[in-house]
């Protein structure tokens, strides 16, 4: 084994504590981008086409081993694996009926002919066909486990590819899991999606399901999907039956509301009087729906709301402000999570100036794109009372599409780079300039700014322009290790002289980087044998580790499951950033994604762990 004369200088440094906790049913896990059928796709143009993944040559066990530590699956009846009769359809269809009608006795019932009614066998917006993951994602894997490890994945997550395919996976129409119900399942999917911070394709999922199947659970997530748009209208047709079926005071205060927005002041008034002396809410909540009221037809009701008491902001707060059209001070939102950035960014009802104040944030997380970033940076050049900082921004923007030469263009854009906070704020710069920095012709001349070209274009998945630099990059620079993990097509495996020279520069605590290079390479399977023993043993990491997730990891994708594998991936980066990441996960993530399918996810998944671990 080469000789290393700086191995004293890792004594001290310890791999950080894994944030991926097994929870007391199963492990955590979440999921991808936006297809055809929900907002842009955050994926470009044939993105991850060159060359097409091979699809994996696993053999599906029938019968999963029981025995086997971290295993969730349950064997479905083997009536699973055959064609599905109309007749059971209908079966399925009628047992659903009946869940509902205990449920839901006493009731409004909603007259939905027979032929319009949708099944709950799956739920979805998007297909295969474009872009989603297919019906059987999942494999055989019991629905209880399922809905136990979305609850327990907390977003947002340290990876925004990760969040890109969770959003991708969530949406997808995949078949119901087996002891769920098609509703809770929704609904689980659609909650997991808002705390991610994707309010608008929540909505959506949850608005594919008709009103008279719905669950409990699922009126208490619908109520959140409405107030993250900011929609008082879409909440309006479940209103009467979720003040019965959620007992949640949102749904009842609901019904005024939309009384309000009907014409029907009278009632409105006697439900305010109602909701006022049972306190159903009180305070700023009260006056909040008290001014919506007055905002529907013929309200005549004008409302001041004050906001110097208030210390934070809930969804509550946050839907009937943006339907009314008030914007909270920035202080409110001091505390919030960082989901209401998403939130906040895809409100098309609120001002550029208060949707660029959270679009940095937005698109850290992976819900805001390049192609968004740029259309509200765009509006803002022509915002006369935009803030001069955000007016700055938009100008080094347009330069760096528009200088008078390359020079002038990379200049623009490291303005922008080196302009920006650290963290999230750097992350959205440099997705905010992916697009411009594909336009960089690749040249000697330009090297010094290779690393962060090259590292702009991975966030929004432009490997194939990004590989164009690789003869340029200097051998173990940052630049050289994204084109490593990142580059669509890769023939020798890496060797041990640049991954030490990759060593050599990284100053990363605990060089944490280095690391996440070893296992992602590794992962990938683009690593020499030799050389990750080697680099392992001097940064004193194991990257095969083995704990009850990365066995549940791999077996799921033994089984070839992409749904499973993809959910345990969204698990496993639950962190405030890439530094609290432990390497051994990066390792089993892209190694399972790869195995079924998902190496574009994987490889950009490890180049953005390089780039801020």
């Amino acid at each position: 084994m080469p000789e290393r004369k700086r191995v004293q200088t890792l004594t001290n440094k310890k791999t950080k504590s894994a944030i991926l906790l097994v929870g007391a049913a199963a492990l955590i896990f979440t999921l991808p981008a936006i297809g055809q059928q929900g907002p842009e796709s955050l994926l470009p143009p044939g993105f991850g086409d060159p060359p097409p993944p091979t699809p994996p040559a696993t053999t599906r066990p029938s019968t999963p081993d029981p025995a086997s530590p971290g295993n969730p699956a349950t064997p479905r009846p083997s009536s699973s694996n055959t064609a599905t009769s109309d007749d059971d359809d209908k079966k399925d269809d009628d047992r659903d009926d009946e869940d509902e009608d205990e449920e839901t006795e006493g009731v409004i019932r909603y007259d939905v002919p027979p032929a319009a009614r949708r099944s709950l066998k799956a739920v979805g917006i998007i297909s295969p066909a474009s872009g989603g993951f297919p019906a059987d994602a999942y494999g055989s894997i019991n629905g209880t486990f399922l809905k136990n490890a979305l609850r327990q994945t907390k977003g947002p997550l340290a990876s925004r590819w990760a969040t890109i395919m969770g959003r991708r996976l969530l949406v997808s129409r995949t078949d119901t899991p087996s002891n769920i119900n098609g509703a809770d399942w929704t609904a689980e999917r659609a909650w997991l999606l808002l705390r991610m911070g994707d309010a608008v394709t929540s909505r959506q999922l949850v608005q594919e399901v008709d009103a008279d199947r719905y669950s409990k659970r699922l009126y208490q997530v619908a109520m959140q999907t409405f107030l993250a748009n900011g929609d008082l209208g879409g909440m309006c047709p479940l209103a009467e039956n979720g003040a019965r079926i959620a007992a949640d005071p949102t749904w009842k205060m609901a019904r005024p509301i939309c009384a309000s927005l009907a014409g029907e002041q009278g009632t409105a008034t006697a439900l305010l009087n109602q909701a006022r002396s049972q306190r159903w809410t009180t305070g700023i909540d009260y006056l909040l729906a008290e001014k919506a009221v007055g905002v529907g037809t013929n309200g005549r009701r004008s409302v001041k709301i004050e906001w110097d008491k208030v210390d934070g902001i809930n969804s509550w707060r946050f839907g009937l402000a943006a339907a009314t059209g008030l914007e909270p001070p920035a202080r409110i939102y001091a505390n919030a999570g960082r989901h209401m950035d998403g939130w906040r960014a895809l409100l098309p009802m609120t001002s550029v100036a208060a949707r660029t104040k959270a679009a940095p944030g937005a698109a850290a997380l992976g819900v805001f794109s390049n192609r968004d970033m740029v259309d509200l940076y765009s509006q803002i050049l022509d915002d006369t009372d935009a803030v001069a900082a955000d007016q700055a921004r938009a100008e080094f923007l347009a330069a760096a599409y528009s200088g008078a030469d390359e020079s002038a263009r990379i200049s623009a854009m490291t303005s922008l780079w080196d302009g920006a906070n650290a963290g999230a704020d750097y992350h959205a710069m440099l997705v905010l300039t992916a697009r411009a920095a594909a336009l960089i012709m690749p040249s000697s001349n330009q090297s010094g700014s290779a690393d962060r070209i090259i590292a702009s274009m991975m966030t929004a998945g432009l490997d194939t322009p990004a590989a164009a630099w690789t003869n340029i990059v200097d051998e173990g620079s940052l630049g050289w290790a994204l084109l490593a993990v990142g580059a669509p097509k890769r023939s020798a495996t890496v060797q041990y002289g640049p991954l030490d020279s990759f060593y050599d520069n990284d100053s990363s605590s605990d060089v944490h980087k280095s690391k996440l290079l070893l296992a992602g390479l590794a992962g990938l399977g683009r690593l020499d044998a030799e050389a990750q023993a080697d680099f392992g043993g001097d940064l004193e990491v194991n990257i095969v580790r083995q704990t009850q997730w990365t066995r549940a990891i791999s077996a799921a994708a033994d089984r070839g499951e992409s749904g499973t594998v993809a959910l345990l991936a969204l698990s496993g980066l639950q962190a405030s950033d890439w530094t609290k990441v432990p390497p051994h996960h990066l390792y089993y993530i892209t190694r399972a994604l790869r195995q079924v399918g998902l190496e574009a996810e994987a490889r950009m998944i490890a180049a953005e762990a390089v780039t801020f671990g």
